[in-house]
């Protein structure tokens, strides 16, 4: 065999390797999600003392979002306790994969105006194991507030886009996987993070409870 049919056979098999692992790794992201048994909508009015009304999104963010199911809620206490809570849900294999982290509120509330003057990451206990929540202490011209978020698919938990890819191979390979969804609950920003998280802790502990039957 002379040294060109010799490359030739070389660069047949490289490239025979790489089609094969191309469809390999294809292969183990070819899915179907596990539909939600109901709507994000279907989440109490009446939740842990506060009641809520709903409120329509923006014609535009809701297109952006183009999420499958989605609920926005401002819920108040007779003590005048309120907050937003927004929750997405994506379940097509299509939008799970594109985007590990869909809309990720650090990104989002940047581009609309807002300054993050503080990030935390803080895992809250819930009777089910810990619940990493990011927390961000906003600003824009003179208004302020604080925003706690996290994301799920199942009964895992994560809050970056990192954390996002590793769940995904541990997915990867299986033939249902869970939908993502996203939860956001906005309050004042009085007491900073600090003031903020006992008002976000025990909406977020009833919510991540409430998603496990979803």
């Amino acid at each position: 065999m002379n040294q060109l049919t010799h490359r030739i056979w070389l660069a047949a098999l490289l490239m025979s390797c790489g089609w094969i692992s191309t469809v390999w790794i294809r292969s183990g992201y070819t899915f179907e999600i596990q539909p939600l048994k109901q709507g994000l909508d279907s989440l109490p009015i009446e939740l842990i003392g506060y009641t809520g009304t709903n409120t329509e999104l923006d014609k535009e963010v809701s297109e952006i979002l183009n999420a499958d199911t989605s609920v926005n809620r401002y819920y108040v206490r007779p003590d005048g306790t309120s907050l937003t809570l927004f929750a997405a849900g994506w379940v097509r294999p299509e939008s799970v994969s594109s985007d590990v982290c869909p809309h990720s509120p650090k990104v989002c509330y940047v581009n609309a105006g807002w300054k993050i003057l503080e990030e935390r990451i803080v895992n809250l206990t819930t009777p089910t194991g810990k619940l990493p929540v990011c927390f961000l202490f906003l600003e824009r011209d003179a208004e302020r507030c604080v925003v706690g978020f996290w994301y799920q698919m199942g009964e895992s938990s994560f809050t970056s886009a990192q954390e996002a890819r590793l769940l995904h191979r541990q997915f990867w390979g299986n033939k249902k996987w869970p939908a993502t969804i996203k939860f956001l609950i906005q309050t004042t920003a009085q007491g900073g993070i600090d003031g903020a998280i006992p008002r976000i802790e025990e909406i977020a502990v009833v919510l991540h409870q409430w998603s496990l039957e979803l």
